[in-house]
Protein backbone atom coordinates (compact mmCIF):
# COMPACT_ATOMS: atom_id res chain seq x y z
CA UNK A 1 0.00 0.00 0.00
CA UNK A 2 1.15 3.17 -1.27
CA UNK A 3 1.90 6.58 1.52
CA UNK A 4 -0.76 8.09 -0.72
CA UNK A 5 -2.88 4.88 -0.10
CA UNK A 6 -2.36 4.99 3.55
CA UNK A 7 -3.07 8.66 4.36
CA UNK A 8 -6.28 8.82 2.73
CA UNK A 9 -7.12 5.73 4.85
CA UNK A 10 -6.24 7.15 7.87
CA UNK A 11 -8.23 10.05 6.78
CA UNK A 12 -11.17 8.14 5.79
CA UNK A 13 -10.76 6.48 9.49
CA UNK A 14 -10.58 9.89 11.35
CA UNK A 15 -14.37 11.00 9.42
CA UNK A 16 -15.47 7.76 10.47
CA UNK A 17 -14.17 8.25 14.09
CA UNK A 18 -15.88 12.28 14.01
CA UNK A 19 -19.37 11.07 13.11
CA UNK A 20 -19.08 7.91 15.28
CA UNK A 21 -18.42 10.24 18.07
CA UNK A 22 -21.07 13.05 16.95
CA UNK A 23 -23.78 10.41 16.57
CA UNK A 24 -23.20 9.14 20.11
CA UNK A 25 -23.82 12.52 21.61
CA UNK A 26 -26.60 13.16 19.47
CA UNK A 27 -28.28 9.88 20.56
CA UNK A 28 -27.04 10.39 24.29
CA UNK A 29 -29.22 13.69 23.84
CA UNK A 30 -32.21 12.17 22.10
CA UNK A 31 -31.83 9.71 24.93
CA UNK A 32 -31.92 12.37 27.51
CA UNK A 33 -34.62 14.46 25.53
CA UNK A 34 -37.32 11.04 25.35
CA UNK A 35 -36.73 10.18 29.56
CA UNK A 36 -37.49 13.80 29.70
CA UNK A 37 -40.96 13.88 27.44
CA UNK A 38 -41.53 9.94 29.39
CA UNK A 39 -41.71 12.32 32.55
CA UNK A 40 -43.48 14.86 31.67
CA UNK A 41 -46.18 12.45 29.87
CA UNK A 42 -46.87 10.34 32.79
CA UNK A 43 -47.35 13.92 34.79
CA UNK A 44 -49.77 15.13 32.06
CA UNK A 45 -51.27 12.09 32.11
CA UNK A 46 -51.87 12.23 36.22
CA UNK A 47 -53.25 15.49 36.30
CA UNK A 48 -55.09 14.37 33.81
CA UNK A 49 -56.28 11.47 36.10
CA UNK A 50 -57.04 13.84 38.91
CA UNK A 51 -58.60 16.81 37.00
CA UNK A 52 -61.35 14.06 35.48
CA UNK A 53 -63.56 14.02 38.31
CA UNK A 54 -63.88 17.72 38.43
CA UNK A 55 -64.97 17.60 34.80
CA UNK A 56 -67.97 15.72 34.75
CA UNK A 57 -68.78 18.03 37.95
CA UNK A 58 -68.68 20.90 35.53
CA UNK A 59 -70.32 19.16 33.28
CA UNK A 60 -73.40 18.14 35.44
CA UNK A 61 -73.39 21.53 36.69
CA UNK A 62 -73.79 23.23 32.88
CA UNK A 63 -76.23 20.36 32.26
CA UNK A 64 -78.65 21.51 35.27
CA UNK A 65 -77.63 24.95 34.72
CA UNK A 66 -78.74 25.12 31.08
CA UNK A 67 -82.50 25.50 31.65
CA UNK A 68 -82.22 28.48 33.70
CA UNK A 69 -79.78 29.94 31.35
CA UNK A 70 -82.53 29.46 28.44
CA UNK A 71 -85.53 31.25 30.88
CA UNK A 72 -83.27 34.14 31.61
CA UNK A 73 -82.62 35.01 28.40
CA UNK A 74 -85.61 36.63 27.74
CA UNK A 75 -84.91 39.03 30.54
CA UNK A 76 -81.45 39.81 29.67
CA UNK A 77 -82.84 41.29 26.25
CA UNK A 78 -85.27 43.04 27.36
CA UNK A 79 -82.98 44.92 30.32
CA UNK A 80 -79.95 45.26 28.10
CA UNK A 81 -80.81 48.96 26.47
CA UNK A 82 -81.69 49.98 30.05
CA UNK A 83 -78.00 48.86 31.69
CA UNK A 84 -76.76 50.18 28.02
CA UNK A 85 -78.02 53.68 29.15
CA UNK A 86 -76.99 53.54 32.51
CA UNK A 87 -73.33 52.56 31.71
CA UNK A 88 -73.50 55.62 28.87
CA UNK A 89 -74.54 57.62 32.37
CA UNK A 90 -72.51 56.37 34.94
CA UNK A 91 -69.50 57.17 32.42
CA UNK A 92 -70.85 60.65 31.37
CA UNK A 93 -71.04 61.72 35.26
CA UNK A 94 -67.68 60.51 35.90
CA UNK A 95 -65.72 61.82 32.84
CA UNK A 96 -67.25 65.19 33.59
CA UNK A 97 -64.89 68.19 32.12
Amino acid sequence: MSSRHLLVSLRCLLVNLRFIREFSSFTREFTLFTREFTLSTREFSLFTREFAPFTREFASFTREFTPFTREFAPFTREFSPFTRELTILAHKKTHVV
